[in-house]
């Protein structure tokens, strides 16, 4: 009872249970995705940047070098006849600029390959409270890195030629695509078994997975101008560009990892009650 005699308003029930816990997994709304996104990201700071940066600074430092260096423009000097003024243009070989774009191509398939396994592994981790481990994320994502690469390019075809289509069917096949990788990294689905997952998963929440998407990628977008804003002070020196490009790599894609995650989470908590036991023994068993 209460001061008053009567009977006081009765206590608020406890929280629900988390990813880390063995109950059924709440289900988030996008602002809550984010923070948690945030949240973990914080509390795992080091080990999630260490995975990025481990392969991030050695390939973008050889892709850097090379379409900085390598295969640069000569820059030659001319008259302008009508003004008398020297200008300063380039000299480059079509050969030269093939040979680049194709390195560059490869060094970004590479890096996007391995970190996406490595990097959603470890989030996957961090969501269910356990520890990361650098060095058994990277094992992890060379073991996947076939199926990474299967299912990104499949996705890629699907998404580019839904664009074709008056882009509508490209912002479909976004959304229902988007959980492919999670599906691979917490239940080892493989090509297109994972797509046919992330499809069927996100079946009746088009609305809320877009809105996950378009929020995430806001965030990453602002981050990337900032630093693409202070890289532009410095000028096109290539070593500079190369600090902050591979820096605005390091710091978005932890988040951006972890925001695929709890989403895939997030809709199989909806659609499937998911629990966190269950979760905690399908990233055993993928292992």
């Amino acid at each position: 009872m209460d001061d008053s005699g009567g009977f006081g308003a009765p206590p608020p029930p406890p929280p629900p249970p988390s990813a880390g816990g063995g109950g059924q997994i709440p289900q988030r709304g996008i602002g809550d995705i984010i923070s948690t996104a945030f949240d973990i990201y914080k509390a795992n700071a080091t080990s999630l940047l260490t995975i990025v940066a481990i392969v991030v600074v050695p390939l973008s430092f050889i892709g850097a070098f090379l379409t900085g260096v390598v295969f640069a423009p000569d820059k030659i000097e001319s008259t302008d006849i009508f003004t008398g003024q020297t200008i300063e243009i380039s000299d480059t070989s079509v050969g030269l600029v093939i040979a680049g774009a194709i390195i560059g191509a490869l060094i970004a398939v590479i890096i996007s390959a391995v970190l996406q396994a490595a990097i959603m592994r470890g989030a996957a981790l961090a969501s269910v409270g356990d520890a990361l481990d650098v060095e058994a994320s990277y094992r992890y994502g060379f073991r996947r890195l076939g199926s990474v690469i299967l299912i990104s390019l499949l996705v890629g075809l699907a998404v580019a030629f839904g664009f074709v289509l008056l882009i509508v069917p490209g912002v479909i096949f976004l959304v229902k695509f988007s959980v492919s990788i999670p599906a691979l990294v917490v239940e080892d689905r493989r090509g297109t078994d994972a797509m046919s997952r992330s499809w069927n998963i996100t079946k009746g929440f088009f609305g809320h997975a877009l809105g996950v998407i378009v929020v995430a990628w806001l965030v990453t977008f602002v981050v990337n101008l900032v630093i693409g804003a202070i890289a532009a002070i410095f000028g096109d020196f290539w070593i500079l560009q190369w600090i902050f490009s591979a820096a605005g790599q390091i710091i978005t894609a932890p988040f951006s990892a972890l925001v695929s995650i709890l989403l895939y989470i997030d809709l199989r908590a909806r659609s499937e009650s998911l629990t966190g036991e269950t979760l905690r023994t399908e990233l055993a068993r993928s292992a």
